[in-house]
């Protein structure tokens, strides 16, 4: 038997690599009275991509960059560089679990929220190993 890597591992390896790097609060719940700047993950997608030897999953991951209210973009822009440097570093799982691939797919969307915030989401791509297949 084997165990799959569960939403909440996953996410909180992505908070915590996040917020060591940028020195931003990476949230996986925007509490309502939170200042910007700061961070927002969510898992968007998990589908299996097995082979002949490997239990393998890949999620997707978007993270929501949030800036300070400001009709300027460069505030945002900053953070969407701040995020893609701080994951040009894998992120840690837990033991039993190996990371394969961990991949940017860029700047999905940039907006202004109705706070004057700019908002950008980024998507990433983490291949997660859970097991081996073996023959007997």
């Amino acid at each position: 038997m084997y165990t799959q890597l569960g939403l909440l591992d996953l996410i909180a390896s992505v908070q915590e690599k996040v917020e060591d790097k940028t020195g931003l609060k990476c949230y996986d719940v925007v509490p309502d009275n939170a200042s910007s700047p700061f961070y927002f993950a969510e898992v968007v997608g998990k589908r299996p991509s097995h082979t002949k030897t490997m239990w393998r999953d890949i999620f997707t991951v978007w993270i929501h960059a949030i800036a300070e209210p400001t009709d300027s973009s460069v505030p945002v822009y900053r953070y969407i560089k701040m995020l893609e440097e701080a994951l040009t570093e894998d992120i840690q799982l837990p033991e039993e679990f190996e990371l394969v691939r961990q991949t940017n797919n860029g700047v999905q969307t940039i907006k202004t929220d109705e706070t004057n915030e700019k908002h950008a989401v980024l998507a990433y791509e983490f291949m997660v190993c859970y097991g081996f297949k073996w023959k007997i």
